[in-house]
């Protein structure tokens, strides 16, 4: 009867643990949820409002949380615009990285400025951009921010060089600085058309980035 017992006690034991576990899973993946819910309406007032009216009650509003579910995954708006240029650094490696599959990496460098206009001008990389300009104002914010940059810079410079390897080329002697150039002239071209609405202006300039590139790997020109 004992045995009994103790069997009865020890199977209840492990239902009530794999219960524990079946609402834990749950608990966890409303809490992941509920922060890229956030971090998504964060990038959606940014791009529609700009930083100084996106507010953690305007996000929250827009994510359809509450406040209090807001703070428990972001205690300040600091820690909400880090959140949001991280996860739009890990959407633009997802791009780059299905374009780079769907393209041959000397094809790929030629119309790198053209996807690098893809990916920053679209609503998320506006966000970012607006965050970066911002930044200046909060010293917090920027430390931080700087911080995340200089480690975001780090991969994307490998990235360009494997991507010029791939090409059977030598990357050149400033090949970081020449991906810090493009960047900043793509990132330079989105906020003017934010601002001008000017797209042909765009591909114009996009077109002498291309020819750009060219001049300083000659071997991508085409014959």
């Amino acid at each position: 009867m004992l045995r009994q017992r103790g069997s009865v006690v020890q199977a209840s034991a492990t239902i009530d643990s794999a219960d524990q576990r079946v609402t834990r899973r749950p608990q966890a993946e409303r809490s992941a949820g509920t922060r890229a819910r956030v971090i998504e309406a964060a990038i959606a007032c940014l791009h529609r409002t700009g930083y100084s009216a996106t507010t953690v009650s305007t996000v929250a509003a827009e994510a359809g949380v509450s406040r209090g579910a807001m703070t428990h995954q972001f205690p300040a708006k600091t820690d909400l615009m880090l959140a949001v240029v991280g996860h739009v650094f890990n959407q633009d490696v997802d791009l780059y990285r299905d374009a780079t599959a769907a393209t041959e990496p000397a094809r790929f460098l030629l119309d790198l400025p053209e996807t690098m206009w893809r990916v920053i001008s679209r609503p998320a990389g506006i966000a970012v951009i607006e965050i970066m300009l911002a930044s200046r104002a909060e010293p917090d914010l920027s430390a931080q921010l700087r911080a995340l940059q200089s480690r975001i810079d780090v991969q994307a410079h490998r990235w360009s060089e494997d991507l010029v390897r791939a090409a059977g080329l030598t990357p050149h002697p400033d090949a970081a600085a020449i991906h810090d150039l493009y960047v900043a002239a793509v990132r330079g071209l989105a906020i003017e058309a934010t601002f001008m609405d000017n797209r042909d202006g765009v591909q114009r300039s996009l077109r002498m980035l291309s020819e750009m590139m060219c001049r300083l790997y000659p071997d991508l020109a085409p014959a």
